[in-house]
């Protein structure tokens, strides 16, 4: 299954230094302002006296604008390349931190949702483009890789924030996770930018554009062409489905662990166990569906569902391993799909950045219904058992819809692996010669 031949070598050695960009970017820019949310909400609902929805909804606020932002951003990055809206993004992500040290109304904390929308949706697609213009046969491996530094930053924050709480209060430890994105983060977009060899990062050249046609041969693809396409709907309901079970998940299991009777300091634990299975995960995740495209997706989305019914037991220590175990591979699955679907269907074609960030907030959108529709139903019942139930259906339907796209692009790479390995092998000389 896994695979790692002279064509994933190749793109490697020429293209490390975006990769490890990207994973800073990823560490810093994304996995801050993202993963603290989950540790947000008890102290809201603490300090301030609101209930789990109102608390909720700054998740959905960030999610739904997060939508809004990747159409946008998807567009800007065809024109103007990858680097200069990360920079503008993940700085977004940063101001949002610092601004929680001054918040005090629902209607500020709903505007911070709104920033940390156009930090997370803009970051997320520009990465996608960024990697998916410097990787062709590795992508989904490559862009696993990227991913790990979010990977990363959710196993140190829970330990991060736990002390920086503790030292300056809630308020003083949601800004201080920004200092990496200032010190970091920044300063390594601004070099991708002004990077001669990193040029990709920009607007691409019509030139580039047609070297990169002629070499690896793309779908004659067009925006109107994929909007036409059944694929493009199959993958998008699919996505939007399964991203809000994910999302859900994501930011109530503080509160889940809370309410399965796990301490915090085990609920730390396990919070950070998710992000170290999740390291390894990545990889893997990226070189299955490298291997298997669509496919394998839809297996691993059924890892998904399993997850969801595990919650149910989590006081059981083995279900407990088990879940985070699973609930990582399922988490994987959700943060490789749309780039590995896009790519693998139409190839890299001009619109990809518009379309990438059309499966961006589409799902963004379900990020934002996601967690909203949990906490109703909780707020509704006084438990999540409804919650589990439904929500271990839909990566059900998500698996049908998937296993049933056409994925021409990874067809036409496959194939062409498969005939320079037969040509090898013809010309290899025997041992008798």
């Amino acid at each position: 299954m896994f695979r790692f031949d002279a064509a994933f070598r190749a793109e490697f050695r020429e293209n490390w230094p975006v990769l490890l960009i990207a994973f800073t970017t990823f560490l810093f820019g994304f996995s801050m302002p993202a993963y603290t949310l989950p540790f947000i909400f008890p102290e809201v609902i603490q300090h301030f006296g609101w209930t789990r929805e109102q608390a909720m909804l700054l998740a959905s606020s960030k999610y739904a604008i997060g939508a809004v932002c990747a159409l946008l951003v998807g567009s800007f990055v065809d024109r103007t390349g990858a680097w200069a809206a990360l920079i503008v993004c993940v700085a977004l992500g940063g101001v949002a931190l610092l601004s929680f040290l001054w918040i005090n109304t629902l209607t500020v904390y709903y505007l911070l949702g709104i920033f940390l929308g156009f930090a997370s949706g803009g970051t997320m697609v520009a990465v996608k483009v960024l990697v998916s213009r410097a990787f062709h046969h590795s992508q989904a491996t490559a862009m696993g890789m990227a991913m790990m530094g979010s990977v990363v930053g959710s196993v140190i924050l829970p330990f991060a924030i736990g002390a920086a709480t503790e030292a300056l209060g809630w308020r003083g430890g949601i800004a201080a996770m920004s200092a990496g994105i200032w010190l970091v983060a920044l300063p390594l977009l601004l070099f991708g930018l002004i990077s001669p060899a990193m040029a990709f990062g920009r607007r691409p050249t019509r030139e580039a554009m047609a070297a990169c046609a002629a070499a690896v041969r793309p779908d004659d693809a067009t925006l109107r062409r994929v909007f036409a396409d059944r694929n493009f709907w199959l993958i998008g309901v699919a996505i939007f489905l399964v991203a809000g079970i994910d999302q859900a998940f994501t930011q109530h299991q503080v509160l889940i662990f809370d309410d399965a009777g796990i301490d915090r300091r085990w609920a730390e634990i396990g919070i950070s166990a998710l992000g170290i299975f999740g390291i390894v995960t990545r990889l893997l995740v990226g070189n299955i569906l490298d291997a298997t495209s669509n496919r394998g997706l839809a297996i691993l989305w059924l890892v998904l569902s399993a997850s969801v019914l595990m919650a149910f037991a989590l006081v059981n220590p083995i279900i407990f391993f088990a879940y985070i175990v699973f609930r990582a591979t399922g988490h994987s699955a959700v943060m490789l799909d749309t780039i590995t679907m896009s790519k693998h269907v139409w190839g890299p074609f001009r619109g990809l950045g518009t379309l990438l960030g059309i499966y961006t907030a589409m799902g963004s959108a379900g990020f934002a219904i996601g967690p909203w529709l949990m906490a109703r139903l909780y707020d509704q019942s006084g438990s999540y058992t409804s919650a589990y139930l439904l929500f271990a259906v839909v990566p059900l339907i998500s698996s049908l819809l998937i296993w049933q796209v056409e994925p021409r692009f990874w067809r036409t790479l496959k194939a062409e692996r498969a005939a320079r390995a037969a040509e090898a092998v013809a010309g290899k000389p025997t041992p008798a010669e």
